[in-house]
């Protein structure tokens, strides 16, 4: 079966009746159907939308009326239809953050996969649960598996916890960042160690000798690998030193405060991630200093909401579609069997010249 399974753009409701009508189709709901919160979880949409995408279906008589403290049950004329082929993709995402919350690159390449798996009669589904994060993920993994049957998975963002739950019970799945230590699964991710040590190799050429790499509070390993790929640049006089905040505006404003501060303060800073930057401009010009006069800025994860800044700022860009296609590439090999997908696993991004950036 051709064609997307998630909402596409246009009318919200009459594309989530169209794509529950192909699930029922297919046989995924034979009898009842999930509840409100879960179908809303599963398409991502709100409850407003689900309840009036219900009544459209109730309408066209594809489920029966409500009952009161029941889920909407599937009409039997409907339940009976032939399942026809399997889809050989289904493909569930893992993720820390709901659709909303995901940066404006990983949604891009989140659409490109949707779209991709829809022409392969395949579908894509996105999980943020809230015990993700949670260090004793197990039970809960155990069950959203078993419970959605996913032909693979996609990590997000994931702990070591997730990551050893799947390297030791063998689900097929790919990690969309760096895997842990010891964790012998597929992964795809920029290399942010590489990433790190051009800019600041780039810095050290411009003039820097004090450059601080500022580093969130979800200490992934791509952030531990942007650090030591900074530090690498091991240039007579040049020091990197690395500045944690706390994920929240007030926390990243100190953080910079108390580094300007210091007796020797940095004279370009490095944002591991793109909210960074908004951040840090907006507290430079607060406390008078100019950028890139007086301070430089590199982002390594550029997102598109950088080019409408002043100025606008040097940072590193991976083509989202691009990507998109890897990833769908190694999920087809991981579905078909094979465990250790080749190609390689690390993403160079391109650099993208501002005016953040100015010799000392």
């Amino acid at each position: 079966m051709s064609g997307t399974w998630m909402p596409e753009r246009g009318s919200l409701v009459a594309e989530c009746v169209r794509v529950m009508q192909l699930r029922i189709e297919a046989g995924e709901w034979t009898d009842k159907l999930p509840g409100e919160r879960r179908l809303a979880e599963l398409l991502q949409v709100g409850r407003d939308t689900i309840r009036l995408t219900l009544s459209e279906l109730e309408s066209g008589g594809w489920i029966l009326p409500a009952a009161a403290g029941c889920r909407r049950q599937v009409a039997a004329k409907q339940a009976a239809r032939p399942m026809g082929k399997p889809r050989e993709l289904r493909i569930g995402m893992l993720s820390t953050h709901r659709m909303e919350r995901l940066s404006q690159p990983m949604l891009l390449e989140v659409d490109h996969i949707r779209r991709a798996l829809g022409d392969r009669g395949g579908s894509f589904e996105v999980f943020a649960p809230g015990w993700y994060e949670s260090k004793q993920p197990d039970g809960r993994l155990e069950e959203l598996v078993s419970r959605e049957a996913c032909s693979a998975w996609i990590l997000l963002r994931s702990s070591i916890h997730v990551q050893r739950w799947f390297a030791t019970r063998r689900v097929p799945c790919l990690v969309r960042g760096t895997t842990y230590e010891g964790m012998d699964l597929p992964f795809l991710d920029v290399d942010w160690q590489a990433t790190a040590r051009h800019a600041a190799g780039m810095l050290w050429r411009m003039g820097h000798r004090r450059v601080a790499v500022i580093t969130p509070p979800d200490r992934l390993r791509g952030v531990d690998a942007a650090v030591k790929g900074a530090m690498e640049v091991e240039e007579e006089g040049f020091e990197v030193m690395e500045l944690a905040e706390n994920g929240t505006v007030p926390g990243l404003m100190r953080t910079f405060q108390r580094a300007m501060a210091l007796a020797e303060p940095p004279t370009a800073m490095i944002a591991t991630r793109a909210r960074q930057v908004a951040t840090l401009l907006g507290c430079a010009a607060r406390l008078g200093y100019r950028v890139p006069e007086d301070l430089s800025l590199v982002s390594l994860a550029r997102e598109p909401f950088l080019e409408f800044l002043v100025p606008e700022v040097t940072g590193y860009r991976s083509d989202a579609a691009m990507v998109a296609k890897q990833v769908v590439r190694r999920l087809e090999q991981i579905v078909a069997g094979n465990v250790s997908p080749g190609g390689n696993p690390w993403l160079v991004p391109e650099v993208v010249k501002g005016e953040s950036v100015a010799k000392r």
